[in-house]
């Protein structure tokens, strides 16, 4: 009963000594939980910058996939985009920011776009060397860097990638020659056309004494007096393949294809309006609006190795002197003319192919070949497709 009634305090002491310690020890976890918070917060915030930074990349990646700055682009150069830019070129900066409200509140990016290093180490990255680079495929690889940063809450993360354009073929006929009639104005027994087993067509039917020849020359009189005779002596001029008439393949190409080119050609610098220069038609893909063009010099345009491609959209061509064209030359025939599109004189030659639209004429009038048909020749027939990051050059960098 003594120890009952005793008022010495000692077990107030060792209650408040529990509950100091306890208190201490809350305290102590309230910290520890209110840093992780705070760290998890800000790792929090710098993925979101990071996330709002890869967007940003991959949009100026795709806005380069349907607006590709080729070489013939120096004018049109890509100039650099922030969430203030508002043109067909940059990213959209209210799609960008509105997925995080850690981005949503101040947040800024830029992205730029500058041609690689043509020195040797071209998937080599650093803002001294590439920031200064124009902002189009100067050296015309196909290749251009675009770097990305953005910014929030005092954060800031930059993201670079090396990007390239894929080549896109286009569906097209291999032939030697594909047009609505086919005059030869050489009487020569020789061979004119090699075509090397690639298709040789005209979209008529011959009809006996044609106003215009339909495949070759007329029938009907003198040393052509039926089809037979005429088809006879075809066999001389023509080889590798035997004519077909009636053809009813329709145009080489469809408009989709044609824009696709028209589009490639203004972004290498080989888009006109009117006939090139003899030294503006070697290229890739030469894309011309209209105009009757000559040409009869001895020049040679592309080469084996390297074939290109001439798209007249209407009007005409003419190849003399001793020209070899290298590559395909098609005519549209926008205005479905119903003349000649393409002709052949003294002793130039196309080797690659010939396709003419609509019903318009192919003329035959070299000394020699006229066309030699090399299915290489239709590599040249591509045109700008996706644009993608070269692999393994996607990194985050430090900027400055």
């Amino acid at each position: 009963m003594s120890r009952v009634r005793d008022q010495s305090g000692f077990a107030l002491l060792t209650t408040m000594g529990v509950l100091i310690l306890m208190l201490s020890m809350a305290m102590t976890l309230a910290s520890i939980v209110d840093t992780q918070t705070g760290a998890s917060g800000a790792q929090r915030q710098r993925d979101s910058v990071f996330n709002l930074a890869e967007s940003v990349l991959t949009a100026q990646v795709f806005s380069l996939s349907r607006d590709w700055p080729g070489a013939g682009r120096s004018a049109e150069r890509y100039e650099p985009c922030t969430e203030a830019s508002a043109t067909s070129r940059c990213p959209e900066a209210t799609v960008l920011q509105g997925a995080s409200s850690d981005v949503q509140a101040g947040a800024t990016w830029q992205t730029s776009v500058h041609d690689n290093d043509a020195s040797g180490g071209k998937a080599f990255y650093s803002d001294a060397l590439i920031m200064p680079r124009p902002g189009y495929d100067a050296n015309r690889d196909g290749r251009v860097w675009v770097r990305a940063s953005a910014s929030a809450r005092g954060r800031t993360r930059t993201l670079v990638a090396l990007v390239g354009a894929e080549q896109q073929e286009e569906p097209v006929p291999n032939a030697a020659l594909v047009a609505a009639r086919l005059e030869i104005t050489n009487n020569g027994n020789k061979t004119l056309i090699a075509a090397n087993g690639g298709l040789m067509a005209v979209r008529c039917s011959p009809q006996l004494i044609d106003l215009t020849p339909c495949l070759g020359h007329k029938f009907g009189l003198g040393k052509y007096a039926s089809l037979t005779d005429l088809l006879g002596f075809l066999a001389t001029q023509i080889s590798g393949a035997t004519p077909v008439t009636g053809y009813g393949g329709g145009g080489a190409m469809t408009a989709e294809s044609r824009a696709r080119l028209r589009a490639t050609a203004i972004a290498n610098g080989t888009y006109y309006t009117g006939c090139p220069t003899e030294t503006q038609l070697t290229g890739q893909v030469v894309y011309v609006e209209g105009g009757n063009c000559s040409y009869t010099s001895n020049t040679q345009f592309n080469s084996p190795t390297a074939p290109g491609m001439l798209l007249m959209n209407s009007g005409s061509v003419s190849f003399g002197g001793t020209s070899n064209f290298h590559g395909v030359v098609y005519a549209a025939n926008a205005a479905n003319a119903s003349g000649w599109a393409v002709q052949t004189s003294g002793n130039a030659v196309v080797t690659g192919g010939v396709l003419v639209d609509g019903d318009a004429t192919m003329v035959a009038g070299s000394s020699g070949l006229n066309i030699v048909f090399d299915p290489n020749a239709y590599r040249a027939v591509a045109s700008y497709g996706s644009a993608g990051v070269v692999q393994n050059t996607w990194r985050e960098i430090r900027a400055g």
